[in-house]
């Protein structure tokens, strides 16, 4: 069994590029894209497993009500 985690870098803060410029956008916005199909993906193979395996590594029963 393998369990796939998910890395994000911390962003740090760059004089060097400005976040209207298409260049800008050319570059960041396939990347986005990129990781919200990766992140959608781990997301449906985690819901794919079986209740009692994603209850064993740490995820809540989606019924259980909070008081």
């Amino acid at each position: 069994m393998a369990i796939a985690l998910e890395h994000r870098p911390a962003r740090r803060a760059s004089g060097a590029q400005v976040s209207g410029s298409p260049v800008h956008l050319l570059r960041t916005v396939p990347g986005r894209l990129v990781s919200a199909w990766r992140r959608h993906r781990v997301e449906r193979e985690l819901e794919s497993l079986p209740f009692d395996l994603r209850k064993d590594i740490g995820f809540r029963a989606w019924d259980k009500t909070t008081r």
